[in-house]
């Protein structure tokens, strides 16, 4: 019988607005886990995702579990199979009148089958609907990747499938399908051309019918001078397509509707990325840079924000976009890469942003983990708390094989302000600025995490700044670089013993700003 394990590591509760701030990672006794999809309550977070068994055939299975806004884990159920998976990758976790939660994936055993998941509020499976590909036995791949509730209790679901061959290419289409309550079609429609086209996110109307926002692409099929537009497809639930856009051409490469947001007037919202095709020997690839645009009600451009990184690789794009309870603008979430020096050579953070109203970035947040190798956090899916709070999730991986556990489910609450550390926001209301920059602490003593938070002098290059940590004997424990422009660091301390330790910052290699701190058990 398994073990549940959990690694806490950071726990505190506190800020001026009473939201508690966690930092979590779980793997469930699992040797990888991954969170991809939240639902929050009133007084709890739900929280769905994978997990890949030890035991051949190491079979992925689906992980359903709750937690209170303090970061305590109140229930978990693991669904496994001997036979087939349950791979349940996608930020979708919807709840029922009936209390059932619904969550779309795929599951394999020899073949393919797309899957709309029901669990109770415990975790149980009630039901599991799956179908096939409909050019099946000639085509076996599909993927349910979006789901959405209709008014008579039937689904939506956006899949992506594997069509006849284009010529010698193998052709990807959208795959729309209304499943009524005992998993039966009650219609089915393929969209698409010979590129590729893949749907990426599901929102529901007012006027009762779905926006599936998505991607349509040449890169399975060309080699370089690649097409990718942004699509969006309005269906209603009968099954009758009621508009189509695509980014305009002149707008240059374009990455998918990530996710969107519907706004009363019938404007959209849409988390994106502008792309950059990278030359390569063989086959070229396009990276993107974070960008949210805001279409108006006759799907015209009314603004658009680029959120570049300093590099950009295949990990850098956007997952989740977020409209503000108080009206106060979109929180936009994703992923931002830097390079590192070796023997680490990258780090992936996890990143989220408030947009304006106007479409005016209000201020962005990076979430680096410090460690002795390459580590890439993940965010899949983001939350905003009834305090104001901010829930994400993810996954948190140690690219360097030193970690026993190399892939954990990362869960973490942030308060109204996008701080884990308290009181970062303070320094976006202030115009003075410390001649060595700002470095926040966070919490102190310390038990598993140190967190600390820094923003550089302006002016001055993230190349110029390292951190190191030492002890009371001067022995040093670790040194690393900083990340371009601000963000709040996080430090394992979980292997250090109890005891005094010391973070210091480093200007071009001279010692500005010592702080000491405490670490208990």
């Amino acid at each position: 019988m398994k073990y549940l394990y959990i690694t806490w590591l950071f726990f505190f509760s506190f800020n001026s607005y009473s939201q508690n701030t966690f930092n979590i990672r779980l793997n469930f006794g699992f040797p990888a886990a991954v969170l991809t999809a939240i639902h929050v309550e009133d007084s709890l977070v739900y929280a769905s995702g994978v997990l890949a068994d030890s035991i051949p055939p190491f079979n992925v299975g689906n992980i359903f579990a709750s937690f209170s806004y303090e970061g305590e884990m109140l229930t978990v159920k693991v669904n496994t199979s001997t036979d087939k998976t349950y791979q349940t990758w996608y930020k979708y976790l919807l709840k029922l009148d009936s209390n059932n939660f619904v969550l779309p994936g795929y599951t394999t055993d020899s073949i393919y089958r797309a899957l709309i998941l029901q669990l109770n509020k415990s975790g149980d499976i009630i039901s599991n609907y799956t179908y096939l590909n409909p050019f099946f036995p000639q085509q076996n791949f599909i993927k349910a990747k979006a789901v959405e509730k209709t008014t008579d209790k039937c689904f939506i679901v956006a899949n992506i499938i594997q069509t006849l061959p284009n010529g010698p290419f193998q052709d990807m289409d959208a795959y729309i399908v209304k499943v009524d309550p005992a998993g039966e079609f009650v219609w089915s429609k393929i969209w698409g051309n010979d590129l590729v086209e893949e749907p990426t996110s599901l929102i529901p109307t007012p006027d009762n019918y779905f926006i599936i926002g998505g991607m349509r692409h040449s890169l399975n099929i060309e080699d370089s001078d690649y097409s990718f537009q942004c699509f969006l497809l309005a269906i209603d639930t009968s099954g009758q397509i009621q508009w189509t856009w695509l980014s305009p051409e002149s707008w240059g490469l374009r990455d998918a509707a990530r996710d969107m947001v519907l706004l009363e007037d019938g404007s959209l919202v849409i988390a994106s990325g502008i792309g950059h095709e990278q030359q390569r020997p063989s086959v070229n690839v396009v990276y993107f840079d974070k960008a949210v645009f805001k279409l108006n009600p006759q799907r015209e451009l009314e603004w658009e924000v680029v959120l570049p990184d300093s590099v950009i690789t295949g990990w850098t794009q956007t997952t989740k976009l977020v409209k503000l309870m108080n009206g106060s603008g979109f929180l936009l979430s994703g992923m931002t890469y830097s390079a590192q020096p070796p023997p680490k050579y990258f780090l992936v953070s996890g990143w989220i942003a408030k947009i304006s109203n106007n479409g005016e970035k209000l201020w962005e947040r990076k979430l680096a983990v410090l460690t002795d190798g390459s580590d890439a956090h993940h965010i899949y899916d983001m939350k905003e708390t009834p305090d104001g709070g901010i829930i994400i999730c993810g996954e948190a991986r140690d690219w360097s094989g030193q970690d026993s556990i190399p892939q954990q489910a990362w869960l973490m609450k942030l308060d109204s302000f996008g701080c884990l550390v308290p009181g970062c926001q303070l320094i976006d209301a202030t115009e003075e600025v410390q001649e060595q920059g700002t470095l926040l602490l966070y919490p102190n003593p310390a038990r598993d995490y140190l967190n600390f938070f820094y923003r550089p002098t302006p002016g001055l290059s993230s190349r110029d700044i390292r951190f190191r940590i030492f002890d009371t004997s001067g022995r040093e424990l670790q040194r690393f670089e900083a990340q371009a422009g601000e963000a709040t660091y996080i430090v394992p301390l979980w292997h250090w013993p109890p005891g005094v330790y010391f973070l210091q910052l480093l200007q071009n290699g001279l010692p500005v700003k010592t702080e000491r701190f405490v670490v208990t058990r």
